[in-house]
């Protein structure tokens, strides 16, 4: 009864570190609270692509938090928008209700990007 009793809670505390450590942080950030954050780092925007659902408005979180890339501001081309990003400060960008589509991204020098995908 003992080593059952072991087992299962070895295999609950298995099973929640495997949610938290690739469960959780494969989901595309949470529609729920409207936000989505995407973090400037050696390897480039983390994550590079998201996904949101349409007819809701979003707001991105973009934090730099290297210094060590071209990445000081993002440009929206299609939006006709540019943001600076300063080192380690987040930055609130306010994204439209829109239809399904694809809404790309990039640094100033159009070198590192990723995007938006609406659905």
């Amino acid at each position: 009864m003992k080593r059952i009793a072991i087992n299962y809670a070895t295999g609950l505390l298995v099973g929640s570190a495997w949610i938290l450590l690739f469960g959780g942080c494969q989901q595309s950030p949470s529609s729920r609270s409207g936000e989505v954050h995407v973090d400037i780092t050696d390897r480039g925007f983390e994550p590079a692509d998201v996904k949101v659902p349409a007819g809701k408005a979003v707001t991105l979180v973009m934090t730099r938090k290297t210094d060590q890339t071209c990445v000081k501001e993002v440009l929206f081309p299609s939006l006709n928008q540019r943001y600076p990003l300063p080192l380690n400060q987040a930055v609130r960008i306010d994204l439209p209700a829109s239809q399904k589509g694809t809404l790309t991204y990039q640094c100033g020098e159009k070198m590192i990007g990723g995007q938006v995908v609406i659905e």
